[in-house]
């Protein structure tokens, strides 16, 4: 079965309940290093199962949505209202060739990339925070949603390293 656009807006959003979104997107590099630290790459690229992303495709999904949320805080910030498109997270892995990432590279680029967007959400207005964009899918998201939806987008992830590490 298929998830619909609303049933994944609530999963992910309710990665965060009881958190603060932006210590969450604080502690996510952190996190990642510690779970890959010391291991292979061999085993990094290991899929868990035909058709599952490994942990080095993860990691490279997670720096290359951090690209497309720059791009769209920036975007809600500049012009609220604006039209945000949605990407093919898959068309994206094919196109990185995600399955031959390094995983130590793509974390490192995820926390250059995070840590700007976390300056500029630390620099905003209460008025900033709630200037949205027009998404195709999901519809209106405030820049506060946005940055809620990273940070349960990042748990979900975290937790599928952790399961795919434990076997």
């Amino acid at each position: 079965m298929t998830e619909t656009v609303d049933q994944y807006k609530a999963r992910i959003i309710s990665n965060t309940d009881g958190k603060d979104p932006l210590e969450v997107q604080r502690q996510t590099p952190q996190a990642l290093l510690l779970l890959i630290k010391g291991r292979d790459a061999g085993s990094l690229r290991r899929n868990p199962q035909p058709g599952k992303w490994s942990v080095a495709q993860i990691v490279t999904h997670l720096a290359e949505s951090e690209v497309v949320t720059i791009w769209r805080y920036r975007q809600m910030l500049e012009r609220s209202g604006s039209n945000i498109l949605p990407y093919d997270q898959d068309v994206w892995e094919k196109l990185g060739d995600y399955s031959h990432a390094d995983a130590h590279a793509s974390l490192e680029l995820f926390r250059l990339l995070r840590e700007r967007n976390l300056h500029l959400l630390d620099q905003l207005t209460a008025e900033q925070w709630e200037m949205y964009g027009i998404h195709a899918e999901r519809g209106k998201e405030s820049v506060r949603h946005l940055a809620r939806m990273m940070a349960g987008h990042d748990v979900n992830h975290l937790e599928q390293i952790r399961k795919i590490l434990e076997k």
